[in-house]
């Protein structure tokens, strides 16, 4: 059995290595990823590939529409300064909900459901995320809204209207000079590739569980 002096000792070693590991990781460039659960997967992989490279911190806030990251976006930025921050805002804006009720929740458009943001809002409101996130960065990424498969969409989701928001979206982003990572546009991609709507349907529910985080981890590094 060890004596109490060898256990400090250990103790002391440990603490050391752990405190010279928490300053190599604040010496690192500091990311902030936004965005809702959809992104899960995307975000865990781009952790990985970013370890010993970045200091990679996860918003503590999803499911926000642009109006409520608007309002909440102290939040979100966590009351500090990030080297990049990288975000997508866009499922909770398109998405149809209850107008009976305050809170968000889902109803399909057949039901009575009415849009939580309509487009031209939408961009009103990435105008203004847009320039509080510049206040609290040196560099923004913008991710496009991923398609969703018929599996994961309800009835408050119209599936072309995530096209449309990517088009308000990008346009803004273009007119603000903000980076975009066309997530979109790869996963669709993958899709194109399938022989037909079944292998499509099976292939979009794979593609959430693989890892294509490379453009934008790349993009993230690129100085």
């Amino acid at each position: 059995m060890r004596s109490g002096p060898a256990l400090l000792a250990m103790a002391m070693a440990l603490c050391a290595v752990l405190g010279a590991q928490g300053k190599a990781d604040q010496d690192l460039p500091s990311v902030l990823l936004i965005g809702d659960t959809s992104w899960n997967n995307h975000f865990q992989f781009t952790q990985k590939a970013l370890k010993g490279k970045a200091q990679v911190v996860r918003a503590p806030l999803g499911h926000l529409s642009t109006g409520a990251a608007v309002a909440r976006m102290d939040e979100l930025l966590q009351a500090r300064r990030w080297d990049v921050v990288c975000c997508n805002f866009g499922l909770s804006d398109l998405m149809y909900r209850d107008p009976r009720t305050e809170r968000v929740r889902a109803m399909a458009p057949k039901a009575g459901g009415v849009r939580v943001t309509p487009p031209d809002v939408y961009g009103q409101n990435l105008d203004k995320l847009v320039a509080r996130l510049r206040q609290s960065t040196g560099r923004l990424l913008w991710l496009t809204t991923m398609p969703l498969s018929p599996r994961q969409r309800s009835g408050a989701v119209v599936a072309a209207d995530i096209a449309r928001y990517n088009e308000v979206a990008s346009a803004q982003m273009k007119r603000s000079r903000v980076e975009v990572v066309d997530v979109h546009a790869q996963i669709v991609a993958e899709l194109d590739k399938a022989e037909n709507r079944r292998a499509r349907e099976r292939m979009h529910g794979q593609l959430f569980k693989q890892d294509l985080s490379g453009p934008l981890v790349a993009r993230i590094l690129r100085k």
